[in-house]
């Protein structure tokens, strides 16, 4: 091998990284999070599996026609920006009666977890009022994730903020079915501010969350760590004023189990 090949390759690995993740307090994906991540090689088909990105600057139509399963109490929202510089979607239960929410499940974006699969997720979001009701992560198909508090009955993984919730916290929730782990108040939620919420399924044995960057919470319990396909899923809900929030970007891969 030629040095000109060496040289070329060692960039290659630099861009690479650069690809995978920005840093843990920038507004990209966080290498904390991202580095066993092999994207690349998912992306292009050397490793089995699958990735998902979407920072929303291309066409976007929210609708069932385009994947999307959206169940409301109220006249609730979910449009892409046109005001976000680089791109976002906004979800919005438009109304302001206590439990008027939206629930939103990309459907058609989904992974499963297994023995032997990894998946990584994170999302940038930054609620409006950031005491109103949210859930942004996987879930089992549902139509409504948050009725005062998180459902119980299908597999789920992600961050809330519920009726009961400290306000301006965000918890975070491991679900096997029934069976469930919440570790509370994880993260410092501001109005208008975004936040980078994000986690790490190894197998059927672990979850690691992160916010920010930073893990916060671990899993380990089997009876609570999710082992059936779950989708991409939003929801907003009302308490005292409307639930809004701005999802600037999204970030999804799986290591194995592909179909």
């Amino acid at each position: 091998m030629s040095r000109w090949n060496v040289c070329e390759q060692l960039a290659t690995a630099v861009r690479t990284e650069a690809l995978i993740a920005e840093s843990a307090s920038g507004k990209g994906p966080s290498p904390a999070l991202w580095s066993g991540c092999p994207w690349m090689a998912l992306e292009h088909g050397a490793k089995e599996g699958f990735v998902y990105f979407n920072d929303f600057m291309d066409v976007h139509d929210p609708t069932t026609a385009c994947g999307w399963n959206i169940d409301t109490t109220g006249s609730g929202t979910l449009t892409a920006s046109a005001t976000v510089q680089g791109g976002a979607i906004v979800i919005n239960t438009v109304g302001t009666t206590l439990d008027d929410h939206i629930n939103a499940q990309l459907k058609n974006c989904m992974v499963k977890p297994a023995a032997g699969v990894k998946i990584w997720f994170e999302m940038r979001v930054a609620p409006t009022d950031a005491t109103q009701q949210f859930y942004f992560g996987l879930a089992g198909v549902c139509t409504d994730i948050i009725a005062s508090d998180v459902e119980d009955t299908v597999d789920k993984c992600g961050f809330f903020h519920e009726d009961g919730s400290t306000d301006n916290k965000i918890s975070a929730i491991s679900a096997n079915g029934t069976s469930d782990e919440r570790d509370l108040d994880v993260g410092t939620t501001k109005d208008n501010t975004y936040i980078k919420l994000g986690f790490m399924i190894d197998g059927v044995s672990r979850v690691t969350f992160y916010v920010n960057g930073v893990a916060v919470a671990t899993c380990t319990d089997a009876d609570d760590i999710p082992d059936s396909v779950m989708c991409w899923t939003l929801f907003t809900g009302c308490e005292s004023a409307a639930g809004v929030a701005t999802i600037d970007w999204i970030k999804l891969a799986q290591e194995g189990g592909r179909a």
